[in-house]
């Protein structure tokens, strides 16, 4: 049985390569190693085969087989609500349509989740003393992505002087994007014609 994968985010996200305060994201489990491409579906082969080493002695090793099914299991658990979905068959195009939304779905609320762990980091830092202020890489990708005002930034300087005024230009933001939303996942049925006299 084949599985087929998608994610919402590539793993590691190719994006953050190389930038300072980010550490590559595997999927990997049972000495098997898996980079997930953004946005693409793709097939994980049937087996995989590991060489492994009693101790420093044993040099050829012993070639041990992982079936992907047991690895399936694994990173279901691990990355499912980050948005990764795994699926025993071939997707159709009506499959792929409504697991490529469940997958964005899970990634937003992944990735406010991260917002709302690093946002209560600094406000540890300001009652305490102690934590940090600067986000991560990644975190710092969360906002963007989600489209929210990055802390210490001119807009939330600004937002702190003219309170009223950012939070409307946030609600307006936030109805234009559920607009846009509702408007991809419904299209409009066509209008019906009407005879030219």
């Amino acid at each position: 049985m084949s599985y087929w994968v998608y994610s919402e985010e590539g793993l590691p996200n190719p994006q953050l390569a190389g930038k300072p305060s980010y550490t590559p994201e595997y999927m990997q489990a049972a000495g098997v190693q898996i980079i997930v491409p953004e946005r693409t579906w793709f097939k994980i082969p049937d087996n995989f085969y590991n060489v492994s080493h009693r101790d420093w002695t044993d040099r050829q090793g012993h070639r041990t087989h992982v079936a992907a099914e047991d690895l399936i299991k694994i990173f279901e658990k691990r990355f499912s609500e980050r948005g990764v979905i795994f699926l025993d068959h071939e997707p159709s195009d009506t499959e792929r349509r409504v697991y490529e939304m469940k997958s964005r779905d899970a990634n937003t609320a992944f990735r406010m989740t991260q917002v709302e762990w690093y946002e209560n980091q600094v406000r540890e830092r300001e009652v305490t003393g102690q934590g940090r202020t600067k986000p991560t890489a990644y975190e710092d990708q969360c906002y963007t992505t989600l489209g929210l005002t990055k802390p210490y930034s001119v807009e939330a300087m600004r937002a702190q002087r003219h309170p009223g005024e950012a939070v409307g230009e946030q609600i307006v933001a936030a109805l234009s994007r559920l607009e846009e939303r509702r408007a991809q996942m419904s299209p409009e049925p066509p209008k019906p014609q009407q005879d030219e006299e």
